[in-house]
């Protein structure tokens, strides 16, 4: 009897430890981005129209995109399913592969300076 229940929960432990070394297995790897091709496809497909060469943005046309804060499948998310005027760009149309060069390109654009540190506006 004591031997079937040290049994039956040394298999529950060893359950248990494997369902741990499961959940700790890394994430398959985002797919390879690149930078050069990520503006190419910013500028040919239009995206700067709204959001400006260097990821500005605009209040009348687009938000910022430099250096956004969003994690890239919250950026694809977007992409595909825009919340304003913006056309879906759908995996036929950009693929994630694009799609995540174009975050890559996002990304590596320099910071938006502070206003308040331009001299030409602060005098």
């Amino acid at each position: 009897m004591r031997h079937k229940g040290m049994t039956a929960t040394f298999v529950a432990l060893a359950l248990a430890l494997q369902g741990t070394a499961w959940a700790q297995q890394p994430a398959p790897p985002e797919p390879q981005a690149n930078v050069e091709t990520g503006k190419a496809i910013f500028t040919a497909d239009g995206c700067f129209e709204c959001h400006g060469r260097a990821g500005q943005g605009s209040r009348t046309t687009g938000p910022a995109l430099a250096r956004t804060q969003l994690p890239m499948d919250a950026f694809i998310e977007q992409l595909r399913h825009p919340s304003n005027e913006m056309p879906p760009y759908e995996p036929g149309v950009v693929s994630n592969q694009d799609a995540a060069d174009i975050y890559a390109f996002l990304q590596s654009l320099p910071p938006a300076k502070n206003p308040k540190d331009i001299p030409l506006l602060n005098q």
